[in-house]
């Protein structure tokens, strides 16, 4: 807080320095550690954008790594970006070098993760002066990258490891080479090269993040692991919990997960848990903070690392459910190498995950599930295909974030989608689903102690299936759901929790038609709404996964209970079309939001409204101004056209409804042109008309994609108009 002392009007030298706890804030820091910070880009979710990076911020997050050397740094900076990178060399996708020429080309054109192609111009023997000159690159940094280029030669040269390789294996962790990396290049697993190097005591030490170099004795909780030392800086902790973080934002994880990782951080210091150790690298995150755990390892959240910190620190647990995707990834893998986990075992999180177990649960349980199937070969998914019939959804098996995957609607649609995915790196197997067309989408976040389950919210999804749920707008309670399929939706919940002995977090999805609900998918960790339904209830849904991952029983007055929602909450996604320059403002199963924003109402539309509006650019159209209706084709959406036409006529906006007629561009390049000379309001765009979406983008004109949305924007612009107050009310 020394920025806010000095703003009341303190010195430096009046402040103490919070490293050392004695001298004062008046120094200049002496380090000695690097730090490397690299960006996260998700340009591949984003059809049509231009992956260049420039003048403009492009980037979805950030992540942050500290080493002794640059080298150590920046290869742990890569794993950190969950990119499927092991460092800067010895990668999965390291098969083919490719030729120099692209080499160069790649070089020249500033785009992400350019470093690679920096890596591979110097293994193709392009010099250190000339990738400077085509970079722009300092050859201080190119010659740093051509040491871990040497490492890799020499260790890809070795035969086998014994005791003569045993400074060869130090210096390469010293450099920031992972155990995979190095089993990669002999051809071994990573289990081996990790007992290799515990047998000869080639072990990392614990660091302090010191800004005095040692002048000083530092008293900072900030810690790092590295290989550039000899000794650890601290003593184990006497009893502690360690917690695993988020690690970078990404699209599909963003700082709702680090909320779960501060909520639960604060509810097991309250319950006397013993100390809690939060390991992360986001700089962005609150958990990264001075005062928020009892310790923090500014570390990776690789397998290898985790396990460093468990030998070194002997927790009572770690808690791998509350971060997201990539803890929860190492919940089996470490159950499996005697880690001893508070929350879901690794076992039902593997059950959770794998399609195949989790489907044998549901109809052990009797629970409707789609018709699906996991297949690896291309005529297989096609018979499943023509047996279940189109539209499905194919994507690649275990996925975040909806990537790569797609409702494909024909036989044609469904061969350009495997051409598509078949040149993707480590693709095993597809999943291919039954597309259920108009359903409701419903999900459900809880917290179970593996008898009981209390619901957070039944959230119902505004727009229909086929919208993926981090780019759609939720809303608590559910407003179109009867309550027999409301108590549905609940008693299979409490069935899913007690079949797969869930002690934490989960979130579970749902298809909703014809009065059926149809479980999606389970995930036992904390999910992206926990917040948001927090929030909105009223009840602190990590309060409870403390209580339940330390063996407590939630006291609830039924096995399956959720609190009554005493006012109405809308979550809406947050996109960032105008910063990503070319890209396709759409819809789909792929989530593309960036962030979100939510509000709490006295009733649906207040919310809604409230909501909407605090998107960017989103604003109400002004009385009497103009609104563009672009219609997809179909009778459906005529009828829904030409009702919002008739409505939005009725509240006084001059209402331009578009049919385009294909082959013939001229109504979307008129439309285009009124967009850009600010003619238009609103635009409600329900066809494929990139251009004008584009313009919309471009222009900062608030632009709806999805009809059910449309529909209820324009009640609530009818009720606004007909005197209701939007609500400012206490939390």
């Amino acid at each position: 807080y020394i920025a806010a002392k000095l703003a009341l009007g303190y010195k430096l030298p009046e402040l103490i320095n919070g490293v050392t706890g004695i001298t004062t804030a008046h120094f200049e820091p002496s380090l000695d550690y690097i730090v490397v910070k690299v960006p996260r880009w998700d340009f591949d979710k984003f059809p049509g954008a231009e992956p260049v990076i420039g003048t403009e911020m492009r980037s979805i997050g950030e992540v942050m790594a500290i080493g002794r050397c640059f080298e150590e740094a920046l290869q742990k900076a890569l794993r950190m970006l969950d990119i499927g990178a092991d460092g800067l060399v010895a990668n999965a996708w390291d098969r083919e070098p490719k030729p120099v020429d692209e080499l160069r080309r790649e070089l020249e054109v500033p785009r992400p993760y350019r470093v690679f192609a920096i890596a591979g111009a110097l293994k193709a023997g392009v010099p250190a002066d000339e990738i400077a000159e085509l970079t722009g690159i300092d050859t201080w940094y190119i010659y740093k990258i051509a040491n871990i280029v040497e490492m890799e030669r020499r260790l890809r040269s070795l035969k086998r490891l014994d005791d003569s390789t045993a400074e060869l294996i130090r210096e390469a962790k010293r450099l920031g080479f992972s155990d995979r990396q190095i089993a990669r290049c002999l051809g071994i697993s990573d289990d081996k090269v990790r007992a290799y190097r515990k047998r000869l005591g080639i072990t990392p030490a614990v660091k302090i993040i010191d800004t005095l170099a040692a002048e000083w004795p530092s008293k900072t909780k900030y810690l790092y692991v590295t290989y550039g030392g000899s000794s650890h800086d601290v003593e184990p902790s006497s009893k502690s919990i360690v917690v695993l973080g988020a690690g970078v934002f990404r699209i599909g994880v963003s700082v709702e997960f680090d909320w779960s990782v501060v909520q639960l951080t604060w509810a097991l210091k309250r319950m006397n848990a013993g100390e809690v150790i939060v390991v992360n690298y986001n700089p962005e995150t609150v958990s990264t903070d001075w005062d928020i755990a009892d310790r923090l390892y500014f570390e990776e959240l690789t397998l290898e690392r985790v396990l460093d910190i468990y030998e070194f620190e002997k927790p009572e647990g770690v808690v791998a459910c509350v971060g997201g995707q990539i803890a929860n990834n190492l919940a089996p893998l470490l159950e499996r190498r005697g880690v001893r986990l508070l929350g879901p075992s690794g076992l039902a999180v593997e059950t959770a995950e794998d399609r195949r177990k989790f489907s044998a649960l549901l109809d052990s349980l009797g629970i409707p599930q789609p018709p699906w199937a996991e297949l690896e070969k291309w005529e297989e998914v096609v018979e499943f295909c023509r047996k279940v019939g189109y539209p499905v959804i194919v994507r690649p098996s275990f996925v975040l974030s909806g990537t790569a995957m797609r409702v494909v609607r024909s036989e044609r649609e469904l061969f350009e989608y495997l051409s598509e995915v078949s040149k993707k790196p480590r693709l095993r197997s597809l999943v291919v689903s039954k597309f259920v067309e108009k359903a409701r989408e419903v999900e459900v976040d809880c917290v179970s102690d593996g008898e009981h389950v209390l619901i957070g919210a039944v959230i119902e999804h505004l727009e229909p299936v086929g919208v993926h749920s981090g780019d759609a707008t939720m809303v608590i309670p559910s407003f179109s759901l009867s309550e027999e399929v409301l108590d549905k939706i609940r008693r299979y919940t409490l069935d899913i929790c007690r079949a797969l002995g869930a002690r934490g977090p989960a979130n579970i999805q749902f298809l909703v038609k014809d009065g059926e609900a149809y479980v999606i998918e389970c995930n036992l960790r904390a999910s992206r709404s926990m917040p948001f339904v927090s929030k909105v209830k009223g009840v602190n849904l990590m309060e409870h996964v403390a209580r339940a991952i330390l063996g407590g029983k939630l006291e609830l007055p039924s096995a399956v209970y959720e609190p009554p929602a005493d006012r109405w909450g809308v979550k809406t996604p947050q996109f960032s079309w105008s910063r990503l320059r070319g890209a396709h403002p759409l819809l789909g199963v792929e989530m593309r939001s960036t962030g979100e924003v939510a509000a709490v109402g006295r009733s649906l539309y207040d919310a809604l409204l409230k909501s909407w509006l605090a998107a960017q650019p989103n604003r109400l159209p002004e009385p009497g101004s103009s609104v563009l209706l672009v219609s997809g084709g179909g009778d459906h959406q005529q009828d829904l056209i030409a009702e919002l036409a008739r409505e939005l006529g009725e509240l006084g906006y001059k209402v331009l409804v578009l049919e385009p007629i294909p082959g013939d561009g001229r109504l979307l390049a008129e439309a285009e042109k009124a967009v850009a000379e600010g003619k238009v309001s609103m635009v409600v765009a329900l066809g494929d008309d990139y251009r004008l979406r584009r313009a919309c983008a471009d222009y900062m004109v608030p632009l709806v994609l999805d009809g059910e949305l449309a529909r209820h924007l324009v009640q609530a612009i009818r009720l606004v108009a007909n005197g209701m107050e939007l609500s400012v009310e206490p939390l």
